[in-house]
């Protein structure tokens, strides 16, 4: 009978304040996306899921992050000052050096205010992983109160001849303030967890740009300079190995499902969104789902459809949320926590 009652799990500190966002002014419907693959009107929604997302003009990833930042710091009551460092957690960089958070803090313009600035890329999971991370941080009292940011321009990098991945992705930006909790406050990580499958690192990739294929040896029009992606790999390999570490993650968190108020998955693409919630038996309700209007935006989709759920009232102060997705690598990853 024991074995039956969920365990106990300790909760490791953080509160999120705030949340912003900022989207680019271009929309581009999926009747241009047609127009530029050159196939029928209507197939690029058809195939993605998406009928339109958003193109930066000349925003740049450090601008469109130190907008998502100050958006969430105007409802967070607390100062700029009072941050104690800044992470993006991008699967994009703005250039190759220095780090995109240090670029964010310099557009930002605030008085000089020297703290410590760095980058997380675990791709698409990245805001997970800067998520749980920044938890362990807050514990340690390392800091009290830092910004969390994904911003992302996908739209530079890809294809045309790659149909559905061409017709995928969006850009944008979302960005968190966390904080260590008060004493009476029980918002917390319940539990997180990765894996990385590397037999699929090549799924997902963009080969150019590192040592291996440095621009110096290679045409700028090189294809290896642009994302490449085996959508049924993708999908084979997710749906082979997440519904174990969905079951044993839930497990190891002591949930069930009735616990959960809602899950934000990555928003991938439609169809792999629903192939996993039908995998994982989600119901509909409790599944936050953003893609028709913005498309994958990397990193940035997870925090930005929190930054909805919110804003829409569709989770409220104790209430226990999941974040849930894949990444190049390839990788699962989950945060589990009590908002």
């Amino acid at each position: 009978m024991l074995s039956s009652i969920p365990m106990q799990v300790a909760k490791r500190p953080l509160k999120i304040l705030s949340t912003g966002a900022y989207l680019p002014k271009r929309v581009v419907k999926g009747t241009e996306i047609d127009q530029k693959l050159g196939i029928s009107a209507g197939k690029s929604e058809e195939m993605t899921g998406i009928a339109e997302r958003r193109y930066v003009t000349d925003e740049t990833a450090s601008q469109m992050g130190a907008y998502a930042i100050m958006g969430a710091l105007e409802k967070s009551g607390i100062k700029y000052e009072e941050i104690d460092a800044i992470i993006c957690a991008s699967g994009s960089m703005e250039q190759a050096l220095p780090c995109t958070a240090s670029l964010i803090q310099r557009a930002l313009k605030q008085p000089k205010y020297n703290i410590p600035c760095f980058d997380i890329n675990a791709t698409c999971l990245s805001f997970v992983t800067a998520l749980d991370l920044a938890s362990s941080l807050l514990a340690t009292d390392r800091f009290k109160t830092i910004a969390i940011v994904s911003t992302e321009i996908a739209s530079v990098g890809l294809n045309p001849k790659q149909h559905e991945a061409y017709a995928l992705f969006g850009d944008g930006a979302a960005a968190v303030i966390v904080q260590k909790p008060k004493e009476n406050e029980t918002c917390g990580v319940i539990h997180a967890a990765m894996e990385t499958y590397s037999e699929g690192a090549d799924h997902c990739r963009i080969e150019g740009g590192g040592t291996k294929f440095h621009p110096k040896n290679h045409e700028p029009e090189s294809d290896k300079f642009l994302f490449s992606m085996d959508g049924r790999k993708v999908f084979r390999l997710v749906l082979e190995t997440i519904p174990e570490f969905f079951s044993k993650t839930m497990k190891n968190a002591g949930l069930t499902m009735e616990d959960l108020s809602l899950i934000i998955p990555h928003q991938a693409s439609g169809a792999g969104m629903e192939l996993v919630r039908r995998k994982l038996n989600i119901e509909k309700s409790k599944y936050m789902d953003i893609l028709a209007n913005h498309g994958n935006m990397i990193a940035a989709s997870i925090p930005l459809a929190l930054h909805y759920a919110i804003e829409q009232g569709r989770i409220s102060r104790g209430e226990k949320v999941m974040l849930m997705g894949t990444s190049a690598g390839m990788s699962i990853g989950i945060v589990a926590f009590e908002f």
